[in-house]
């Protein structure tokens, strides 16, 4: 586990229906070692930990900054530098899927970036989401209906 903080380190969480920070987001209260976790890497600014229940295959590892931050949206500059510390997790698993999530609609379940690596291997029986499925096609937006909109780089 990660050093302990005392908890008046943390920020106070909102009081009404606000998003879970400091001292009740789980992965902040992990990073600062008041909250257990099985620490696989422990990098200056992100951990690399087992997800709780296991994960969806083995070898699932999660990957999430030492700063909080909601998702990966909300500082570009926090994301990248975790996304460095997926690829070097990446790099040693072989085959993967490298997921994260922004928003509930989106299956995000806690509010602090966290990235996903999970272990594939053909005929592993693990379905994503936004593959195709017997009975009902993908979910993938056609080429016409982007659900961004389009900008020059930069702006």
């Amino acid at each position: 586990m990660h050093r302990a903080a005392e908890d008046h380190d943390l920020p106070e969480e909102p009081d009404e229906g606000g998003p879970r920070v400091g001292g009740s987001c789980p992965f902040c209260r992990i990073v600062r070692g008041l909250a257990p976790a099985e620490v696989l890497r422990d990098w200056p600014d992100a951990l690399a930990i087992l997800p709780r229940g296991g994960g969806v295959t083995a070898g699932h590892v999660l990957v999430l900054p030492k700063t909080h931050v909601p998702d990966v949206a909300a500082d570009p500059l926090v994301s990248a530098a975790t996304m460095r510390r997926v690829a070097e997790l990446a790099g040693e698993m072989g085959d993967c899927n490298v997921i994260t999530s922004r928003g509930a609609a989106a299956t995000q379940t806690v509010p602090h970036l966290h990235v996903h690596l999970v272990p594939r291997h053909h005929g592993d029986g693990l379905s994503l989401p936004w593959t195709p499925r017997a009975a009902g096609g993908t979910r993938r937006p056609g080429p016409d209906r982007r659900p961004w909109s389009v900008r020059p780089a930069g702006r």
